[in-house]
């Protein structure tokens, strides 16, 4: 089938209007040695996503003509060897659960619930790509050396007794189960399932589009919260479990220490009634090829998300055609999410399209639950790292439930925390300038979809579970200013807008990233798009989400692919280019005159482009059929994130420890330090004494974070805190003279440039001061067989 291109007169009209608009002034990273973004950080020219099922990808690869760069999601099926000139690389994709069948005459008592989960997990047998692990949290999770002590070291085993093995429930996916485990349609023990992590933040609210996500999305405390909470049958057990998760996600602690034990509280609270137990995980594969002259090189890859995430596409380069060439990524199934930025893009070639044009405020960090900074900068202010109340100014906005629409705050009102962005404004596709109403207009969309209940006529149960986080600790919003900064080039000059908005919030933190992350003033999408959404949800035209559209029999709202809702939705945009509509939220902030001056820029790029995908991100969609989508990059000035700001994110090193030993009131830790070296366009990985002058292969020296963990016999967290360097290069744990007499088990890790993903983890036993037992090592047991 042919693909559906948009028309070039649109295209080339999008870039003459950039060049005369004002756009932003780049992120600190990209501003560190004052250059100045030409053109976006991203290479290809072009990206194509072709829908390929595993053995399709395989074919592709070894096309000759015009092979497949990567392939997202899963395998290829090769029928033979494996080419030498792919390489793959690793993530985590899903958690493998036992539940506990609680209409089960002979599973009443905990005791026998626990005894079964056992049985049930020896009876499993594990392909390569799955491992055996009797706990939620995974290598994979940021936190884990918090609970390292939970597993012993090396990897986990199974002991097998003698006892029955209990029959599994039919129907579910039975891959995993040896040949001679019973299974059964009904009267079953116990049900064996795999649940992704994509999967599991989507039912937990977590948007992958445009909505802000907590800081703690990728951290196994959160997850494990989420996957093992509906099985608890007993109301007192999931009272416990929620309040210690409220706890946790309002940072009602003291400290680091407080903060680890009441994790590992909500740990045991979740599987104290063997309801349902967490038995192993499953590790995503992909592959990609960096063949010297046909591949890609740069490789980001997210620890749980993989080689499908914005921050792979911000770094992977063509080896060949740097900036002319065509990016292939093949991806399995074709897309079934509506396209809709408020609440889709919710499948996995969803999330990838989104990646690609949309550009959010901030980024997850491939290797660790932090975010990094993309269209927002925080600047530090006075209150910043100071736990006290601050006054909200009365002329601060806040929107309304109901409505949406803004109003000052007025006098008296305070919030605990104070949070300074500095915006990287840019154009949209549709040549429209961002302005504050753009910035603001999510807020107002947030709170007006988010009240009332499912029988209100603005009301989305996905759109408020998405926001909840915002809605509950917003305060309000202030402009504070735009400034603005001119730049002359040849015979042109650029003027650079940024505004700088306050957002006051209640939220008790130390954490001032955990701040800025709750309600970023920010939209990738303009404020006429947004609102279009609206009247057509409101006029019964589609619905924002697959759950609303399901109860209200009505289509998923889609920006693309549904010529109905399409010839629907240029209806409207031209009747709002007659009556110069917006709403209610921005009649303050938008006059009729500006409406009708959008309403006309978008009438105009959907009669050019046949859609109406408009962002303000790097790449736009140029052409699509049902199975190949094409995205060009935006090559022009007003892009404001600077030539190579991600980059560091490839190849991240690793620490390996080499030994830990007792001397007097330390203990002391050696570590390697694995890295890559470049050698033109390939590399190689080295191993070396990880020094202050030990680099990388470009120049960088690698900054070390070295944390430990000293735990208890009782269980209990007894210190946290970090590791110093000493002269001889090792690094050092000054014991707390807190700790109370009894035996100790320190765990220490180190982890370089932020990597936290499969550590490699140093553990010594300690008695009163006095070391009782050898050191070691937990974490993955292959860091001794990888080779530079």
């Amino acid at each position: 089938m042919s693909l559906h291109a948009a028309s070039p007169r649109a295209r080339l009209g999008g870039l003459v209007v950039g060049l005369t608009c004002a756009v932003a002034i780049a992120p600190p990273s990209a501003r560190a040695d004052h250059a100045v973004s030409y053109f976006p950080s991203f290479y290809p020219h072009e990206i194509r996503i072709e829908t390929l099922d595993p053995e399709g990808a395989a074919r592709e690869f070894i096309n000759k003509n015009n092979p497949l760069h990567v392939y997202v999601g899963t395998a290829p099926r090769f029928s033979g060897q494996i080419p030498e000139h792919l390489k793959s690389a690793e993530s985590l994709k899903s958690l493998i659960t036992v539940s506990v069948n609680p209409q089960s005459s002979r599973l009443q008592n905990r005791e026998a619930r626990c005894h079964a989960i056992e049985q049930a997990a020896a009876a499993l047998r594990a392909p390569p790509d799955v491992v055996m692990h009797p706990y939620p949290i995974t290598p994979y999770h940021a936190d884990y050396l918090g609970h390292a002590d939970r597993l012993p070291p090396g990897k986990a085993t199974r002991q097998p007794t003698a006892a029955p093995v209990p029959t599994f429930r039919a129907g579910a996916d039975t891959s995993l189960l040896s040949p001679q485990a019973p299974v059964q349609a009904t009267d079953w023990d116990v049900s064996l399932d795999e649940t992704s992590v994509s999967a599991l933040l989507t039912d937990a609210g977590i948007g992958f589009n445009d909505w802000p996500a907590p800081r703690w999305t990728k951290e196994g405390w959160f997850q494990a919260y989420q996957l093992l909470r509906p099985a608890l049958s007993q109301a007192s057990d999931r009272e416990q479990a929620d309040e210690l998760f409220e706890r946790l996600a309002h940072n009602e602690f003291r400290d680091r220490t407080e903060q680890l034990n009441l994790e590992r509280e909500l740990l045991a609270a979740l599987l104290v009634s063997c309801e349902r137990a967490v038995v192993g995980y499953r590790l995503r594969r992909e592959f990609y090829t960096d063949d010297f002259s046909d591949g890609i090189e740069n490789i980001s890859v997210d620890s749980q998300s993989g080689l499908n995430s914005a921050v792979f596409v911000r770094t992977v380069k063509l080896k060949d055609f740097l900036w002319n060439g065509s990016l292939r990524i093949g991806i399995d199934p074709r897309p079934t999410a509506a396209w809709n930025p408020i609440a889709g893009f919710t499948d996995a070639a969803g999330r990838l399209v989104w990646s690609i044009v949309g550009d959010n405020a901030f980024l997850p960090v491939p290797y660790n639950s932090r975010w990094v900074q993309n269209r927002a900068e925080i600047r530090t202010t006075d209150e910043s790292g100071i736990r006290r109340s601050v006054r909200v100014p009365d002329d601060a906005l806040m929107p309304q439930s109901m409505t949406g629409k803004f109003a000052p705050v007025g006098p008296g009102h305070g919030a605990m925390a104070k949070v300074l962005y500095r915006m990287s404004a840019s154009n949209f596709s549709d040549g429209s300038v961002m302005e504050p109403a753009d910035l603001l207009y999510p807020f107002a969309l947030a709170f007006r979809w988010s009240a009332g209940g499912q029988n209100a006529a603005t009301y989305d149960p996905e759109i408020a579970a998405a926001t909840r986080l915002m809605r509950e600790r917003l305060r309000g919003v202030k402009l504070v200013r735009v400034e603005e900064t001119a730049r002359t080039i040849a015979d042109q000059t650029f003027t650079y807008r940024s505004p700088i908005i306050e957002v006051y919030l209640d939220n008790l933190t130390f954490d001032e990233q955990e701040d800025a992350l709750i309600a970023p003033p920010w939209s990738s999408v303009p404020w006429h798009v947004l609102a279009l959404m609206e009247v057509a949800v409101e006029r019964g035209i589609a619905a924002f989400s697959r759950s609303e559209a399901e109860r209200r029999h009505l289509p998923w709202l889609d920006l693309l692919r549904d010529p109905a809702q399409l010839k629907a939705l240029r209806a409207l945009i031209k009747e709002f280019a007659q009556t110069g509509y917006r709403p209610a939220a921005l009649e303050l902030l938008v006059g009729p005159e500006a409406a009708k001056a959008r309403w006309q820029l978008l009438d105009q790029f959907v009669e050019a482009n046949d859609h109406l995908l408009v962002t303000n991100g790097p790449y736009r969609l140029k052409a699509w059929s049902p199975d190949t989508f094409v995205f060009e990059v935006v090559r022009e000035f007003t892009y404001p994130v600077g030539l190579g700001t991600f980059n560091g994110f490839a190849d991240p090193a690793r620490a390996l420890i080499r030994a830990m030993e007792r001397a007097g009131d330390l203990v002391l830790v050696s570590a390697d330090a694995e890295f890559a070296v470049k050698q033109q366009r390939d590399h190689r990985l080295v191993r070396a004494p990880l020094q202050p002058d030990t680099l990388r292969g470009t120049l960088q020296p690698i900054r070390p974070e070295s944390h430990y963990v000293i735990i208890g016999q009782d269980g209990r967290v007894a210190a946290v805190g970090g590791l110093v360097r000493q002269p001889d290069n090792r690094f050092a744990v000054s014991l707390p003279t807190t700790l109370q007499p009894g035996v100790y088990t320190l765990f220490a890790a180190i982890f370089l440039d932020g990597n936290t993903i499969n550590p490699a983890i140093g553990r010594i036993e300690l008695r009163n001061g006095g070391t009782i037992g050898k050191a070691g090592r937990t974490g993955d047991a292959r860091d001794e067989e990888r080779k530079p």
